[in-house]
């Protein structure tokens, strides 16, 4: 980052950004300003272009006083404390994970007040305290808040499940739902943590048959929210862990009938876009499925889940729970061409980035046990395309990285073009090293692809597309998957998408909008490009304006053939007094006939040349900048010297003004 000033080679580096930046900070804290205030301004400064060492030194010059701000998070109200939470959250994302222990004592700070007003929440209903919770999760995108919020919050989520199952059958059902909600935005570690302290507390000995109402109502609340169906996972895991297999077996019955009724609801449409011969084709068939294909989309992570812990479900490995979970993935390059799967998709890339494990990983995995021929004809009876499996099931996972790296086109040209670039390159980064399986590559390769992508996505150019889709076939043929599966050739839609980005067509929202004197939102050579690009349209457009006006006064007078032949005879004359021309006159203009002249006089000194007005002729605009002239004009200022007149030099009196002018004071 380096900012300019106007006609000086002074220059302000990233550290003296960072630093200036932080100073203004303190101010607002010794004024007084609320912590909310003070933590706004904050995520403010960390949006835009800014680069790594600006934010690394931000964030160290920060420390102590975010320190002393936490102090303060007690007194602030629920709605301002939840504001700070979400600004935390998100600058802590912003920085990166290398400058996280800056906001780690803000972050504790903020949960442990959270789930002190949580434990006190006057709401007198299950329902009521539930929404409370939900709330005070989805509030801050961080999994690491969310995870300190649950930990210590699990003496009220144990007194949430004790008074659960003390409802009525209709309203436990509600409830149950509400938690499944609430699970959706936790991550691995606090999924697990509140699913121990529900069976804390729903499981208490005292309470009779409550394993039996839990498990009765598990299935129809989760498909009403089928996102929670991780946290239903947990709750089979952890009681399998404590020796209830029984209840665990349960549950594991419970979530197997779930999986078969979402994936016999599509039917024969998940075939059917499997074997689609075009994109239109292909179009057609993914919008008629994503009518149906919902639940299942949202059931994905949970049965990837159950692979992954495929030796301790219910039933072993080669159960019917793992074999209907398996199913269930092997229609994930169906799934993944609807907009529903995009966005499951886009939302477990951006949860990965910020160190979620994700579901994607059992792909490569599960490709052995797709090939097996009980599970292809079992796939050939549910309407798959068995073919996709065979052979190691390359096809299948070409498929599934062609939709994959398609819903990270989408989010990472939305950062660029907002002027998140940081953000973008770590997506960007984030995604092709975790998944090089996908595209054949190992993890040193995925690296290398990654470098290649992100210098084509900060100069984007549609001629280049060529010359790196050649350069990752080189990478690839050097940088084998252990899996043996994938081709590169499931890029070339990213690589298309980042190479045609216009620069012009970023949006600019209500979300982009920055205080005045921040950094620019792009970078120095787009900001230069995009300039010359208007500037060349607008002088195209300007010489063919001109050009029109000339050819209309050019067939003017040949449309009358009596004024032409009138013009031939007549000789030229002077131009007249009515119509006088802006323009100096003419080179061919006759000067012999031209009337007489006064008596000669001794030639005087040229005058200097008129004015040009911009409201008269917008002309002499052409070929300038602006920021040109007025640092070249600031420099001659800085250069002239003031005139230092002789002592015998005598002042010329001042004339005074001609009758008629007004005399004007000051």
């Amino acid at each position: 980052m380096r900012t300019r000033l106007l006609g000086e080679d002074t220059e302000i580096n990233a550290v003296d950004q960072a630093r200036r930046e932080a100073r203004l900070l303190g101010q607002m804290e010794h004024q007084g300003e609320a912590p909310t205030r003070i933590v706004s301004q904050l995520n403010e400064q960390l949006s835009g272009a800014q680069g790594p060492e600006f934010k690394r030194m931000l964030a160290r010059e920060l420390k102590p006083q975010l320190d002393r701000l936490a102090e303060q998070v007690e007194q602030a109200t629920t709605e301002n404390r939840r504001k700070i939470a979400a600004f935390i959250s998100r600058s802590a994302h912003m920085a990166g994970s290398e400058n996280a222990a800056t906001f780690e004592k803000m972050l504790a700070e903020t949960a442990s007040a959270e789930a002190r007003h949580l434990a006190a929440f006057p709401g007198a209903g299950v329902v009521d305290r539930v929404s409370e919770l939900q709330a005070a999760l989805r509030c801050a995108a961080s999994p690491a808040y969310r995870a300190m919020l649950v930990d210590k919050s699990r003496g009220h989520i144990e007194r949430l499940a004790r008074d659960t199952m003390r409802l009525p059958t209709n309203q436990f059902h509600d409830v149950l739902v509400l938690f499944l909600s609430t699970s959706e935005a936790l991550g691995r570690v606090g999924c697990n943590t509140m699913s121990k302290a529900f069976l804390a507390g729903a499981l208490d000995p005292g309470s009779a048959d409550a394993a039996g109402k839990l498990v009765k109502a598990l299935g129809p609340a989760l498909l009403e929210a089928p996102g929670g169906g991780n946290w239903a996972v947990r709750l089979m895991l952890n009681q399998a862990e404590s020796g209830k297999h029984d209840v665990a077996a349960a549950l594991g019955q419970c979530l197997q009938d779930i999986i078969r009724q979402s994936r016999e609801r599509c039917g024969p449409m998940l075939g059917a876009v499997q074997t689609a011969v075009d994109k239109g084709e292909l179009l057609e068939r993914s919008q008629k499925l994503d009518g149906h294909v919902s639940t299942l989309a949202e059931l994905l992570p949970m049965c990837a889940l159950l692979l992954a812990a495929r030796n301790v479900v219910p039933g072993g490995g080669n159960g019917p729970l793992v074999t209907e979970a398996l199913v269930a993935v092997a229609s994930l390059d169906a799934v993944g061409a609807t907009d529903s799967g995009q966005r499951l998709l886009r939302q477990t890339l951006i949860a990965e980035e910020q160190g979620e494990p994700s579901f994607l990983g059992i792909v490569p995995v599960a490709m052995r046990p797709l090939g097996h021929p009980r599970i292809l004809q079992l796939l050939s009876e549910c309407g798959l395309a068995a073919p996709h499996y065979r052979n190691g099931g390359s096809l299948f996972v070409q498929r599934v990285a062609r939709q994959v790296f398609r819903a990270l086109s989408g989010v990472v040209l939305a950062r660029s073009q907002k002027g998140e670039s940081e953000e973008a390159h770590r997506l960007l980064g984030s995604a092709l090293c975790q998944h090089a399986a996908l595209y054949g590559m190992n993890q040193e390769g995925g690296q290398l692809a990654a470098e290649l992508l992100e210098r084509l996505r900060a100069n984007p150019d549609p001629e280049q597309a060529p010359r790196v889709m050649a350069e990752l076939d080189g990478v690839a043929r050097t940088h084998l998957s252990p899996y043996r599966t994938g081709h590169v050739e499931s890029l070339r839609a990213l690589v298309m998408a980042l190479a045609e980005r216009d620069p012009l067509a970023a949006p600019r929202s209500a979300g982009t909008r920055r205080r005045v004197g921040a950094a620019p939102v792009m970078k120095a050579m787009e900001m230069e490009r995009t300039f010359i690009v208007q500037a060349k349209k607008l002088q195209a457009e300007r010489e063919a304006t001109r050009a029109e006006q000339k050819a209309a006064a050019k067939a003017s007078p040949a449309k009358d053939p009596q004024a032409k032949a009138s013009a031939a005879k007549v000789p030229a004359k002077a131009p007249s007094a009515k119509a006088p021309s802006a323009k100096a006159p003419s080179a061919k203009a006759p000067f012999a006939k031209a009337p007489e002249m006064a008596p000669e006089v001794p030639p005087a000194e040229p005058p200097p040349p008129a004015e040009k007005k911009p409201v008269d002729d917008e002309r002499w605009r052409e070929g300038t900048n602006a920021r040109h002239l007025e640092r070249t004009h600031v420099f001659q200022m800085m250069q002239r010297k003031p005139r230092h007149q002789d002592p015998g030099e005598e002042t010329a009196p001042i004339e005074p003004p001609a009758p008629g002018i007004p005399r004007l004071r000051g």
